[in-house]
């Protein structure tokens, strides 16, 4: 009977053993996916942060640009609404057309005499045509 009970201790022993063995095989799983996990999240903060920033980046950006192109419109609508007749290079090619030359146009219209000379060429009569 003494030995009955021997091996039967000796069972039990092994099967707590084992059981042990493989509570603690589940927990180091566990903390590994755990760890894991963790790692991952991590990264997922890191980059949602990148986007996030580059995200305001671009949003600030685009604000900018949207500004910008609000002025460029009001600047356009105001350029359409000018009177034509006062525009320089509008004057610069009526005097042309009465005879003017470039000193009369850096004269009159505010011109530099390269620009002078540019529209003289720009508006003078092509070959054979009456004055």
């Amino acid at each position: 009977m003494e030995f009955t009970w021997f091996i039967g201790f000796g069972l039990v022993a092994m099967a707590s053993l084992i059981s042990v063995g493989i509570a603690y095989s589940c927990y180091r799983k566990s903390e590994l996916a755990r760890q894991q996990v963790t790692e991952e999240l991590a990264l997922v903060l890191s980059e949602f942060k990148a986007f996030k920033s580059s995200s305001i980046g671009i949003g600030k950006k685009l604000m900018g640009l949207e500004k910008d192109l609000a002025d460029t419109v009001e600047k356009q609508q105001d350029f359409e609404f000018q009177d034509p007749n006062s525009l320089p290079y509008t004057q610069a090619s009526r005097l042309i057309q009465m005879g003017a030359d470039a000193e009369d146009l850096v004269n009159s219209c505010g011109l530099s005499k390269a620009e002078a000379e540019l529209l003289m060429l720009v508006n003078r009569q092509p070959l054979g045509a009456a004055h």
